[in-house]
């Protein structure tokens, strides 16, 4: 899985919503598609936001990846509240409840010659 190296800041990044996200658990969907379009995979993680600033959003991994980290880019319009619930994890078969934040993001991988 792909994580996100600190380039291209959003211009118009909201600090103190990022800084509101600091604790708060979230479920991470990231869709991969290839150079047509056609999905490819589909990945889920799950945990708490550690940190949330321009270089990226540092989530500590639960679940199968305890003890992991994966940072997302800045961009916080892929963030979203959760409802309440439990979320079934297609990718793992996990199941996780009591989420605070959503996040999506669909990946285009390059073509490959």
């Amino acid at each position: 899985m792909y994580e996100w190296t600190g380039n291209n800041k959003p211009p118009d990044f909201d600090q103190t919503l990022a800084d509101s996200y600091v604790g708060k658990y979230i479920l991470v969907g990231v869709t991969y598609l290839d150079h047509r379009g056609k999905e490819v995979e589909r990945v889920q993680v799950h945990g708490v936001i550690e940190s949330a600033g321009p270089e990226g959003v540092r989530i500590a991994l639960r679940g199968i990846r305890d003890g992991e980290h994966w940072v997302m880019p800045p961009d916080l319009s892929s963030v979203s509240a959760a409802r309440p619930g439990k979320y079934s994890l297609h990718s793992t078969g996990e199941v996780v409840e009591d989420l605070d934040l959503l996040a999506t993001w669909t990946v285009n991988k390059p073509c490959e010659h």
